[in-house]
This record gives C-alpha cells, sequence and structure tokens, in this order.
C-alpha cells in the first residue's frame, strides 16, 4: 500500500488543536452574536478603565509627599472627586463584565452606556460654571485684581495721583498654597515706568503687580497666577494669550 498523505498528530499538536478549540469556545466565535455582543463590551469597557485610571492616579497625587517649596492650587474636593470617578469606573466595568457572558441580555449595554453619559455630565456640572480649580483661581484672582484696581483708582481722584503701598492690607486669602498654607495677596510696586511691568512675572502667585508712570497720572495693574496645580513659580493672568492688565489714568484739570 502507499504512504498516506495524512500523519499522526503529535501529543503537543493534539494540544494545541484543543487549546485552540477551547479558545474558540470561549471567545464565542461559534456564535456570531456573541461575539458582536463581547466586542461592543469591549469597546464600552475603555471608558471605566479611563475613569478608573484617572481616579487611581488622582489620589496618589494628591497624598504623595510634595516638595513644600513649590506653589499649588489646592482643592479640597480632588480625593472625593477621585474615589467618585473610581466607583463609576467599576461600575461601568461590571456592565461590560456581565454584557460579555454568554447568558447576558443586552440590558447590561445601559450600565456602561450611563457611566458614559456620566463621564461628560459630571464635570461639566461641577466645573461648568468656572471651570477647572486652574479656572477658578485666576478668575479668584481677576476679581481682586479688579478690586484692587478700582480702590486705588478712586483714592487717586480724590489726591490727584497714583500711590503704591506695598503694606496695604488686602482682605482675604488667595487660593494659592505653600507648604500646606494659604497665600494672602500681596501687593507689589513698580514706579516711574512707560506701561505695564510685564518683563518677569513675580515667582509668587496671587501678586498684585501695580505699576505707576513718572507723573503719577497712570497706573497698569497686572496679577499672577499658577500655569499648573503644581509649580515652582507664578506666570502672568492671561487674556487671549496675553498678559490681562487693567489700566488707568487721571484726567488733567484745565
Amino acid at each position: 500500500m502507499g504512504k498516506s498523505f495524512y500523519r499522526e498528530m503529535s501529543i503537543k499538536e493534539q494540544d494545541l488543536g484543543i487549546f485552540w478549540f477551547l479558545l474558540q469556545i470561549a471567545l464565542g466565535w461559534n456564535h456570531p452574536m456573541l461575539v458582536v455582543k463581547r466586542i461592543i463590551a469591549i469597546l464600552l469597557g475603555l471608558v471605566p478603565l479611563v475613569l478608573i485610571g484617572a481616579g487611581i492616579a488622582g489620589v496618589v497625587g494628591e497624598v504623595r509627599p510634595r516638595d513644600p517649596s513649590w506653589y499649588s492650587i489646592r482643592d479640597e474636593t480632588l480625593i472625593s472627586d477621585a474615589v467618585m470617578y473610581a466607583a463609576v469606573g467599576c461600575t461601568g466595568l461590571f456592565g461590560c463584565h456581565r454584557l460579555w457572558r454568554a447568558d447576558a441580555g443586552w440590558k447590561w449595554t445601559l450600565m456602561p452606556i450611563a457611566v458614559m453619559v456620566a463621564a461628560i455630565a459630571i464635570p461639566n456640572f461641577k466645573y461648568g460654571h468656572h471651570g477647572s480649580p486652574l479656572d477658578r483661581a485666576a478668575f479668584s484672582t481677576f476679581q481682586r485684581l479688579a478690586v484692587f484696581a478700582g480702590s486705588s483708582t478712586e483714592l487717586a481722584r480724590e489726591q490727584g495721583r497714583f500711590i503704591c503701598d506695598p503694606s496695604a492690607e488686602l482682605l482675604g486669602k488667595s487660593l494659592f498654597f505653600r507648604d500646606g498654607q494659604p497665600l494672602p495677596y500681596v501687593i507689589q510696586c513698580v514706579l516711574d515706568a512707560t506701561g505695564p511691568a510685564l518683563a518677569n512675572p513675580p515667582e509668587r502667585p496671587g501678586t498684585l503687580v501695580f505699576t505707576v508712570s513718572p507723573d503719577r497720572k497712570q497706573a497698569w495693574f497686572a496679577a499672577t497666577i499658577l500655569e499648573r496645580r503644581t509649580d515652582r513659580h507664578a506666570t502672568w493672568l492671561m487674556q487671549q494669550g496675553q498678559p490681562r492688565v487693567i489700566a488707568f489714568s487721571l484726567q488733567e484739570k484745565n
């Protein structure tokens, strides 16, 4: 008899064949709708995984020790928000796990979809008005700068000239911290200038820079904030890519 074109499979090849067969059953490749459902479960699971990662990163970033010389913006709700995001992500991941199962119905898609909606709605609800902690710190600093500029101008109109007093007390604390302590707003005077002093911002955030012209008839006001939640030095409060400056001048009386 001639030799057969077929040969007996080795034990190793048989094991691989059995493994491949079992893998197909586990993945549901023999049921097209199950394959579709599991692909959807994988795709919907990406958002919960991102939320869980963001929550863990937020908690770790908040509790790890920081260099006390760095400035920061303190968000009192950061840890609670991070835990909430992680919990919402775990809920969505559970829904994706249930959707993966062969006996699960399509109703389990509602859970990860709800998590996706929450991932969009929660930040908009929380930060919709003044934005992130960085945005709130910038907005608060601008409000303080505007009040300070207005009161300084009113005083200048009474006295006939702008007078910068760096020892003047400013009410309220800024949203900036250093070594765990809130920083008060401070005034920095720049005299005999022909325009706003914007060459180099002061290192400290929450600094209100009061620049006065040589004749004391003009004044420019600017402020410093942080560009990131934690940073070594401050930067200018910006508007449309340029330092935000409030300028006032006294009218000459005839």
